[in-house]
């Protein structure tokens, strides 16, 4: 069994509110409307058993309308439930939540999670600009809380220096070094702290945290965590979208464990025209890495059953 936890979509009615998500493709060709029955067939073909539904919504905070990010965000989380109540056991669903408001927020979650029976979040890794352990994301994180539900980061493009956009390394080198910024800043904030429960899972095996430990643990800089920083980047699931290879997923196996591993394909962001290429690349890497089957198994479905999908 395979549950893929990083399996985007983008719902028609979204797609033609944002145009610019397809324009701005950096790969040239474009997003196209989620149909339940090509995605069904792509999961067949490569053996996928349920596909986590998400959608970034990188640009829903930019601007800083609040009916505009309700509006979108309501889109994809309808489509997502829609597609979820047709197909029980094999879509799950992460909900995009507006993060211009905080109330906004507080009520998209609820909806989602009593009306649409909704699995859990999904969040860019900033949200206009803005990081998740400012102060005025303190409701977030007691909502989310409450709720028990995961949440996934996903890495957007940042605010930052136009020498990111040459070459297209936003996506290359600014992504994952994004994720670690926003994941670090989280873990010096002390959030796990106060909510200890807390499931969060970091796209792309976390950019560069797992490369980086020693180098995270130093306390410069006025790091409110209890412990030592390495001690929460231990409790992060990490997925292996990518592409990934097998090394790097043994790096993380032998830093956190086969137990916060998750299996993620980034469907449908291949290259070379292939909205599928990752899938190929991605099973090789799993059947190269060198660890139990039962490991193996807690990657590709277990540990995300645990997490309610």
């Amino acid at each position: 069994m395979i549950i893929d936890t990083h399996f985007h979509a983008f719902p028609k009615r979204y797609l033609e509110l944002v145009p610019e998500q397809s324009r701005n493709d950096v790969r040239g060709v474009g997003f196209h409307a989620f149909d339940h029955q090509e995605y069904l067939d792509v999961m067949d073909r490569y053996g996928i058993d349920v596909g986590v539904l998400s959608n970034t919504g990188g640009r829903i905070e930019q601007g800083g309308d609040r009916a505009r990010a309700r509006e979108h965000c309501r889109i994809i989380n309808d489509a997502f439930a829609e597609a979820h109540a047709k197909h029980p056991k094999r879509f799950k669903t992460f909900a995009r939540l507006p993060m211009v408001d905080m109330d906004d927020c507080a009520r998209e979650l609820e909806r989602c999670m009593k009306d649409l029976n909704m699995h859990g979040v999904i969040l860019s890794t900033n949200l206009a600009g803005k990081y998740l352990d400012e102060p005025e994301f303190k409701p977030f994180w007691e909502a989310m809380a409450a709720s028990g539900k995961p949440l996934f980061l996903h890495p957007a493009n940042a605010p930052c220096q136009a020498n990111w956009n040459k070459y297209s390394v936003h996506q290359k080198i600014l992504w994952p070094t994004d994720s670690t910024l926003a994941i670090t800043r989280i873990v010096y904030n002390g959030v796990f702290d106060r909510y200890p429960d807390l499931k969060l899972i970091a796209s792309h095996l976390g950019g560069m945290i797992l490369l980086y430990p020693d180098r995270l643990n130093w306390r410069e800089g006025n790091i409110e965590c209890k412990e030592e920083p390495e001690f929460y980047f231990k409790k992060i699931y990490y997925d292996t979208a990518g592409p990934i290879r097998a090394p790097f997923i043994k790096l993380v196996y032998d830093m956190v464990g086969p137990e916060q591993i998750l299996f993620g394909a980034d469907y449908p962001h291949g290259r070379g025209g292939r909205d599928d290429q990752f899938y190929p690349m991605t099973l090789e890497a799993m059947k190269e890495l060198n660890i139990p089957g039962a490991d193996k198994d807690k990657i590709y479905y277990k540990n995300a059953q645990k997490l309610g999908f």
